[in-house]
């Protein structure tokens, strides 16, 4: 009697290089989105929203305003019209004055972090 052998399963085929997927395109980095990251605490007492900068990521920005709010605790009182500078991390930060709501930027090369004063309801 004549064996006849089956044609292998497809599953255990090896794909040739001619039938074989290319990826058309590399993906990307995930690149931060800009917007909201939420708040934190001011030197002054007062509370920040924490808005990161294209390219700059939430905790980045978070961590940066609140290192800075540390650095300047004692240097700013929640009524003083002047404003208050310090570098952290290679990033220059300015706290503006708190008793006219101001806020506080930070800036490194090309990149940017504010935070903006949260309104008491």
């Amino acid at each position: 009697m004549p064996v006849t052998s089956l044609p292998p399963i497809p599953s255990q085929t090896a794909p040739s290089p001619s039938t074989a997927p290319k990826p058309t395109t590399q993906p990307k980095p995930a690149e931060p989105v800009q917007g909201s990251c939420g708040t934190v605490t001011a030197a002054s007492g007062l509370t920040l929203q924490v808005l990161n900068g294209p390219g700059v990521s939430c905790a980045d920005a978070t961590g940066i305003v609140g290192s800075f709010h540390k650095r300047i605790a004692g240097r700013q009182s929640a009524g003083s019209d002047e404003p208050v500078s310090e570098t952290v991390d290679g990033w220059l930060c300015v706290s503006g004055a708190p008793a006219a709501q101001g806020g506080t930027s930070c800036s490194k090369g090309d990149q940017n972090v504010f935070a903006a004063v949260v309104p008491v309801e």
